[in-house]
């Protein structure tokens, strides 16, 4: 990979993560429902443009598109390499996903719990939208990543939607990679092509995005082996996406993105411009965006999946917490700098929150991985053969 994807990767990651976050801090502090009607000052109409669902919606696609290039590409280069490569995948996938994801279960059963007892009767935690949502069979469906899929996602944590999918995509689409390696036996090889194709339907029938996003999650693999760009020019490819995904914005305006009628175009539209920037830095020998070379853009991609992974509780919960005591009328109200600066500081606490435990968690990877691949089943076999597959 080369360092100017490397660092745009990192600028997207974290720049993704964010916009999600800010949206769910606009939905609870901010009222806007004058924007049309009134008239506001310029950094109004911006707020009001960037906290939109639409960018929030689409940071997730954003996310699948990342996660295909990274993950699918990689199990693509290591399935053609001629070495045993599973074991390690999954544990280097596994690792990555729950090294995060159980620790904000436990978050999420933390705050919610707390929440709903000492801030009974503010009207947050009673809404109708978490009608059912704090039943403990649904942190279950969490532990094997069925969220978002077949079964609801637990508590307050709503954004955990996309991880199950991610985490099956991954799974999937090594089995689906098995026939590529001879150096697997024939029966272990077809066997997980048909392991694959039966999981993959069965999580398909389930009525969620699970089918469309594997098509963007696998548009993400392909660009790491498609032989051109659509676009060359890495700046018009850049400019040519903003344009797609403002014009998306405004399009579906006054809209949920699940709601319209041509949701699926939207995001392929929205996926394939992205994947396009990816592909062209790909070939890129130079320097790739000045923007993105300020080492502050890595240091918030190395927190960005726990942000995603545990912003939403931590805001509930303070939107709770504002309700007992200012009412919530007080959110209810049009919106005032007071209700810009509670959202803006809330999505600030969010992000040092998602630092601090990050330390101790997605920091902490490598660690965990290495550990897995000492004490998990064919650690002897894997060590005969230390290059088998890349780390």
């Amino acid at each position: 990979m080369t360092p100017a994807l490397s660092r745009f990767i990192d600028c997207a990651r974290w720049m993704a993560a964010t916009f999600v976050a800010l949206h769910h801090a606009h939905g609870a502090f901010v009222n806007q429902a004058d924007i049309m009607t009134a008239s506001h000052a310029p950094p109004v109409y911006v707020w009001w443009f960037l906290t939109a669902y639409p960018f929030a919606h689409g940071a997730v696609v954003v996310f699948f598109v990342l996660s295909g290039f990274l993950v699918g590409g990689s199990a693509i280069e290591r399935s053609g390499g001629g070495k045993p490569w599973v074991r390690n995948y999954l544990i280097d996938r596994t690792s990555r996903i729950y090294v995060v994801l159980l620790p904000t279960i436990v978050l999420v059963f933390a705050l919610d719990t707390i929440g709903r007892r000492l801030f009974a009767g503010a009207g947050v935690y009673e809404l109708p939208f978490y009608a059912g949502a704090f039943e403990p069979a649904w942190i279950a469906a969490t532990l094997v990543s069925l969220q978002g899929i077949w079964f609801p996602t637990y508590g307050t944590n709503v954004a955990l939607w996309s991880l199950g999918m991610e985490y099956w995509y991954y799974i999937v689409f090594a089995l689906l990679m098995l026939p590529r390696s001879a150096c697997y036996s024939a029966g272990a090889r077809w066997g997980g092509l048909v392991l694959g194709l039966a999981i993959f339907c069965a999580l398909a029938l389930s009525p969620s995005y699970f089918m469309f996003g594997a098509f963007v999650w696998l548009l993400g693999a392909l660009t790491r082996v498609a032989p051109r760009p659509l676009i060359r020019s890495k700046w018009l490819a850049l400019v040519v996406w903003l344009a797609a995904v403002s014009a998306i914005r405004l399009v579906t305006r006054g809209a949920i993105v699940d709601d319209h009628p041509r949701k699926e175009l939207l995001d392929a539209i929205n996926a394939l411009l992205f994947a396009n920037i990816l592909l062209t830095l790909r070939f890129d020998t130079g320097e790739g965006f000045s923007w993105c070379r300020a080492r502050f853009h890595h240091a918030l991609a190395d927190f960005s999946y726990t942000l995603y992974a545990t912003h939403m509780p931590i805001l509930v919960f303070l939107w709770a917490l504002i309700a007992a005591f200012a009412g919530d009328a007080w959110r209810m109200q049009l919106a005032t700098p007071t209700h810009y600066a509670v959202a803006t500081g809330a999505l600030l606490f969010c992000m040092a929150c998602a630092w601090l435990m990050s330390r101790f968690t997605e920091a902490r990877t490598g660690a965990v991985r290495a550990w897995l691949r000492r004490v998990a089943p064919g650690a002897r076999s894997a060590e005969k053969s230390a290059t088998l597959s890349p780390s």
